[in-house]
């Protein structure tokens, strides 16, 4: 409802020195994935990490950032389900009163006893990458992942849900390519049955996978028209679609950047947010009087907003949601 970044950064400012929650929190416990998908950097141009939170260093950052943490999202460049204490920090989300707590994964390695857990934990929302609607695509572009899992762990977790009577909601992460759009016109013959309560669409990126093959222009209005069909089969099957139709080569500039750079926390074992965070040591607020932050972002607002380069759409927008 308010459009002024100004406004905006603002409050941003004044929920911090409130103690006011305003900000998501994106965390990787381990930096490695059990699959290769070929989209993917995983695939070609990264390597895994051996490094890892211990769980006592969870409990501490759980209590340095999760206090003023709209959302806590446990995987994001990374599988979570690789790292063994994965549903402790949902637990630990759920401990500090985060009002949104979700799970990113490929669902390969869940189990119906890991599943028992995250309903359990009062995990929000369960996301599954799934990028393809027919075997021999979603094994190709997902290499190491299994067709026959993907649906046995689907069909065990809608079970479990609707048994239990918890609320946890089902989320499918769907990357789009040239090779795969066609396929989202066949999601619910598919998919629908498993109870799912949003579809979030999103044209590849060029993150360093062996296979980019980008939604080029000369297809776009083909993707745009399976969107359109796709946006009819939601609403019939009470689905909320997110769904990139605004930038879907990723080439326009974010206008949102700056909010995003300040409302937007990653977190590895690798970095915890900024690079000068001595999270071991301090906490974020700390951390944030101590390098003045709020001085910084009000000088920012009043004095130099104008000339502040809005460069960060293609820095984060391989990490997070903008639809």
């Amino acid at each position: 409802m308010i459009k002024s970044n100004r406004i905006k950064l603002l409050l941003i400012v004044m929920a911090q020195l409130t103690h006011k929650r305003y900000y998501s929190v994106r965390i990787d416990p381990v930096f490695a994935c059990n699959l290769r998908c070929r989209m993917c950097y995983f695939s070609k141009s990264r390597k895994p990490s051996s490094s890892k939170f211990t769980l006592e260093e969870l409990k501490l950052l759980a209590k340095s950032i999760f206090s003023q943490a709209l959302q806590v999202m446990v995987g994001c460049g990374a599988e979570p389900t690789m790292y063994k204490n994965f549903v402790e920090v949902v637990k630990l989300a759920k401990l500090h009163n985060v009002p949104h707590v979700g799970l990113v994964t490929n669902g390969q390695l869940l189990s119906g006893e890991n599943i028992s857990d995250l309903l359990n934990a009062e995990l929000n929302e369960l996301t599954i990458s799934i990028h393809g609607t027919c075997k021999e695509t979603y094994e190709y572009l997902m290499t190491g992942a299994k067709w026959d899992k993907i649906h046995l762990i689907l069909n065990e977790f809608n079970k479990q849900r609707k048994r239990s009577g918890f609320k946890t909601s089902l989320r499918v992460n769907f990357t789009a390519n040239a090779d795969n759009y066609t396929e989202l016109a066949n999601f619910f013959d598919v998919f629908g049955k498993y109870g799912v309560n949003t579809l979030q669409v999103r044209p590849v990126m060029d993150i360093g996978g062996e296979n980019y093959n980008a939604i080029s222009p000369e297809i776009i209005t083909k993707y745009y028209n399976v969107i359109d069909s796709l946006k009819a089969e939601c609403k019939r099957n009470n689905v909320l679609l997110l769904a990139n139709t605004q930038n879907p080569s990723y080439k326009k500039r974010n206008p949102l950047s700056s909010i995003i750079e300040e409302t937007y926390k990653y977190v590895s074992p690798e970095m915890v947010i900024a690079k000068d965070f001595e999270w071991q040591k301090e906490t974020y607020s700390q951390y944030l009087k101590r390098t003045k932050w709020a001085g910084k972002t009000l000088r920012k607002i009043f004095h130099s907003y104008k000339k502040q380069p809005i460069e960060l759409a293609e820095k984060y927008s391989s990490q997070y949601d903008f639809f």
